[in-house]
């Protein structure tokens, strides 16, 4: 499913620098203790003798957003288990809300910069609160790797992940599949953000037979999702789909359009091959799910970390791809996961 949109070098432990990729953002729905000092929901795969280890990679510590989703938890679980496979300390830790907490993060990644690990994972959702840490991280000698945000920061060694004007284009061409017009809902956590760039490839790219007709805010928050979806299709009963890149937003999705009784009238698409979103495709609630390769993120950004440590040159910025997910194909995507 891995499909390198950029050939050209990214920053290596020489300092190369190669072309990056326009305005592309990454994401989800949007970390293992650095040593024990790091604390939050944590897993860890501990220490492999030194001589085993890859030459110039030691440690890794990735700061990830939400361990609590089952995707971001299914990354840890890759994450940890081909730093043992490599021979790697690699641990990694995050808030235990399903709401990400970008103090917590950037904390966390502070003490692992104090730590000393040799490369820090991390899901810079807000820019600014990171690029101060990376830069930090840079002047200490630490690889960076990014993921699921693309090239919103440039201090990075390289991106991996989702690669969302894409994802945003995919989705608007599944939609558009469907039989007759298609008026379309969004719902965002809020304007502006790395949810816009997969809004704005969806209404870029929307066929001719899909209109948006509005979009509404949650503000991040799943137990505001219901109840924002429901106005939202109470001011535009014309509504057929009801489309969310939040994972965390499924619930309040099926809720609403139970509750409006629209059943088969209106259907949900979402992100993330979840529970939820399978019971929602089953039920007939949701039309379908993007299915992000969220061990393929894990896996890679670890080989990305290795070769820089040994001077290679690794790509800026790698789409770890997504697959969407009907009931059609629901079963062999799960045969796959």
């Amino acid at each position: 499913m891995k499909s390198y949109l950029e050939t050209a070098p990214a920053r290596t432990a020489s300092g190369l620098i190669g072309p990056r990729l326009g305005r592309a953002t990454l994401v989800g729905a949007v970390g293992a203790v650095a040593v024990l000092a790091l604390a939050g929901c944590s897993t860890s795969s501990g220490q492999a003798d030194e001589s085993s280890s890859p030459e110039g990679l030691q440690s890794i510590y990735m700061a990830n957003p939400l361990p609590s989703y089952a995707d971001w938890a299914k990354f840890d679980e890759c994450f940890t288990a081909h730093a043992k496979e490599l021979g790697i300390k690699g641990d990694t830790s995050g808030p235990t809300t399903l709401v990400p907490d970008n103090a917590f993060t950037v904390d966390r990644i502070s003490q692992a910069i104090t730590q000393g690990y040799d490369a820090i994972v991390m899901v810079p959702i807000e820019p600014a609160q990171f690029n101060p840490l990376m830069q930090r991280a840079k002047d200490a000698g630490i690889i960076i790797g990014t993921v699921n945000t693309g090239d919103a920061t440039e201090l990075q060694d390289f991106a991996v992940g989702t690669d969302y004007p894409a994802y945003g284009k995919q989705v608007a061409e599944e939609i558009g599949k469907l039989d007759g017009e298609q008026n379309v809902l969004l719902l965002t956590n809020g304007p502006g953000g790395v949810g816009d760039v997969i809004l704005d490839s969806l209404k870029a790219n929307a066929p001719e037979n899909v209109t948006i007709v509005d979009t509404v805010f949650d503000g991040g928050d799943a137990s505001q999702s219901a109840d924002v979806v429901s106005r939202g299709l109470t001011a535009h009963p014309e509504t057929t789909i009801v489309y969310s890149w939040e994972g965390t937003a499924v619930a309040g999705i099926t809720t609403a359009i139970k509750e409006k009784d629209a059943v088969g009238k209106v259907f949900g698409v979402v992100n993330d091959l979840t529970d939820q979103s399978i019971a929602g495709i089953r039920e007939g609630t949701l039309y379908g799910a993007s299915k992000q390769n969220f061990c393929g993120m894990a896996t890679q950004a670890i080989d990305y970390a290795v070769a820089v440590s040994k001077g290679e040159d690794v790509p800026a910025l790698t789409d770890t791809g997504t697959t969407f997910v009907t009931e059609e194909n629901l079963d062999a995507e799960l045969d796959d996961k």
